[in-house]
């Protein structure tokens, strides 16, 4: 909680616990999102890298807006400052027997020149977030307002504009811990969010077993884990974003809630608030798309996938095969994926498009093979090229051959 202290004494001080870290002096704290907004700077140039920042993303500030109006058990990570020290007073707690706290104290740091004195050096978007909800929040009551005034026996109006108010307190009211360096040279704080980039990112896997509020997530987890699935019961790899070579996983989870967002939107597809939301309303049927493309068109679709129903094969098929048989890679499975969704759209019967797949050459040392054909596949290659354009042009000429096959009959 931050104490503020009487205005005449033109400070701002808070409670703040004072550590070391490489050679400088750092200080933490918490502040309340209302104190938060009305401390640090607003004002960002999204055209430019100014200061110690990256440069501005409107869109992931945007997404980070949404997150925090939408969700009522938010999470933010720590917005980091740095300060010239010539504006920062640190006063010790007296301790017990009468010595001065190391590490516990009070934050003094001035209204006239240590305000603007502050930089963030990590938290741009968060900081832009987080006063975009206030405002919008403050417009949303000024709004509701206005309309209980013109109708003043209006119970939703009412209701609402309770409602706004205390999401509004509440959300002034909870909190966010700040890290304050004691630097204020720009190339020094530079270097610094510099060596913060370096620690890695929440890699693919963890992302896909731990945001459960991503319907296409859950439905990947369930089809990998209960018996739902046939297919892909016990080959879904949960721990890496890629199944080694040495698996017996045709895929990893977030590969898999990958196909599952390609068999409901198509290949490249973006997930919006409204489709998650959309998705999430209809989940059972989300889960039954899945399972019909794992366990009744890929089948179907190729030899490949048919035997793995097969009681007879080893455990380790997969891993001995995969070198073999094109079909045992996350990139054709997505591939298949798109394919069906193609298909669908054209409002063609499932099965035509998998007798087609199932008489296509998949060899990738044939001239006949489908890859080479579309562009997928180098002459004397043996990797696809899983590039953008090269999967659309892929898709686009299954499908395309498909249809015509057909057509012919």
């Amino acid at each position: 909680m931050v104490t503020i202290r009487k205005i005449e004494r033109q400070t701002l001080d808070f409670h703040a616990l004072r550590y070391q870290q490489g050679d400088r002096t750092a200080f933490s704290l918490m502040l309340d999102l209302g104190t938060l907004d009305g401390l640090l700077p607003e004002d960002v140039d999204p055209d430019q890298i100014k200061d110690a920042n990256r440069r501005f993303n409107r869109a992931h500030s945007r997404r980070i807006e949404h997150y925090l109006y939408d969700t009522k058990e938010w999470v933010l990570g720590a917005i980091v400052l740095g300060i010239n020290s010539m504006y920062c007073e640190f006063v010790p707690y007296t301790l017990e027997d009468g010595q001065p706290s190391d590490t516990m104290g009070e934050l003094r740091i001035p209204l006239i020149g240590g305000r603007s004195s502050l930089k963030i050096l990590d938290g741009q978007h968060r900081r832009k977030a987080i006063h975009q909800v206030r405002e919008r929040l403050e417009q949303e009551i000024l709004a509701e307002r206005n309309s209980l005034s013109k109708n003043k026996k209006s119970r939703t109006s009412k209701k609402r504009l309770q409602s706004l108010e205390t999401k509004y307190l509440e959300l002034n009211n909870m909190s966010i811990p700040v890290m304050i360096y004691l630097e204020s040279d720009i190339k020094k704080l530079r270097r610094m969010f510099s060596d913060l980039a370096k620690t890695r990112n929440i890699d693919e896997i963890t992302k896909a077993r731990f945001d459960d509020r991503n319907p296409f997530n859950r439905a990947a987890q369930s089809l990998a884990e209960l018996e739902n699935s046939d297919l892909l019961r016990g080959r879904v790899e949960l721990e890496r974003s890629t199944p080694p070579r040495d698996s017996n996983s045709l895929l990893s989870l977030n590969q898999l809630s990958r196909c599952l967002v390609i068999l409901k939107f198509g290949y490249g597809a973006r997930l919006s608030r409204d489709r998650l939301y959309e998705v999430d309303q209809n989940y059972n049927a989300l889960l039954d798309v899945g399972i019909a493309w794992a366990d009744d068109f890929l089948p179907s679709a190729r030899q490949e996938y048919e035997d793995l129903h097969s009681i007879e094969i080893e455990e380790d098929f997969v891993s001995k095969n995969r070198s073999k048989h094109v079909s045992f890679s996350a990139t054709v499975l997505q591939l298949m994926a798109a394919c069906l969704f193609e298909w669908n759209e054209l409002g063609r019967p499932w099965n035509e498009l998998a007798d087609w797949l199932c008489k296509a050459d998949f060899d990738l040392d044939s001239e006949e093979c489908i890859f080479l054909k579309s562009g997928m596949l180098i002459p004397g290659d043996t990797s696809l090229i899983s590039r953008s354009q090269n999967m659309k042009a892929t898709i686009a000429y299954i499908v395309e051959e498909a249809a015509k096959a057909k057509s012919k009959v």
